[in-house]
C-alpha cells in the first residue's frame, strides 16, 4: 500500500486542494450573497448552477478522456475551474455567477470521474479499496481545510 500511496501522493494532492478550493468557493459565494442583498431565491438558482454543470459533464468528459487522455483533461478541467472562480470574484451577478457555478460543476465532476478512474488504473483488486478510502479522506479533509479558510480574512 505505501508504494501505491507513492505512486498516487501526487494525485491525492490535487484532489485536497481542489476540494478546499470548492468548499472555500461553496461557503463564500453564500455568504457574498446575502451580503450583496441577494435573496435566498436568487442565490439558489445560483448554486443550482453547479448540479446543471455537473449533469452536462458526465455526458461529455468521458468524451475528452478517450480523445485525449487523463492529463491533459484533468489539467484542462482544473485550469477552468480555477478561471471560473476568479470569474465569480470579479464580478458581481447573479448571472455571472450562475455560469461560473455551472463551469465549476462541470469541471468538478470530470475531475471526480478522472480521479476516480486513474485510482482503478494504478490499484490492483487487493490494493482498490483501500486507495479509494485513503480517496475519500483525503476529498473529505480537503472540504474541511477549505471551510476553514472562511477564517482567513474577513
Amino acid at each position: 500500500m505505501v508504494a501505491l500511496l507513492k505512486t498516487t501522493w501526487a494525485l491525492l494532492l490535487g484532489v485536497a486542494l481542489i476540494m478546499a478550493g470548492n468548499a472555500l468557493q461553496g461557503s463564500l459565494l453564500g455568504l457574498r450573497g446575502s451580503l450583496e442583498g441577494f435573496s435566498s431565491t436568487v442565490m439558489g438558482f445560483v448554486m443550482s448552477g453547479y448540479y446543471v454543470g455537473f449533469l452536462l459533464s458526465s455526458l461529455l468528459t468521458p468524451k475528452g478522456v478517450r480523445s485525449v487522455g487523463h492529463v491533459r483533461v484533468f489539467a484542462a478541467l482544473a485550469a477552468l475551474a480555477a478561471a471560473s472562480i476568479l470569474t465569480a470574484s470579479i464580478y458581481v451577478s447573479p448571472s455571472v455567477w450562475f455560469a461560473t457555478r455551472a463551469v465549476t460543476g462541470f469541471c468538478y465532476a470530470g475531475l471526480y470521474v478522472i480521479a476516480e478512474s486513474w485510482i482503478n488504473d494504478r490499484s490492483t483488486n487487493e490494493t482498490r479499496g483501500q486507495l479509494l478510502s485513503v480517496y475519500m479522506l483525503v476529498q473529505f479533509a480537503g472540504l474541511i481545510v477549505g471551510q476553514g479558510l472562511l477564517n482567513a480574512a474577513d
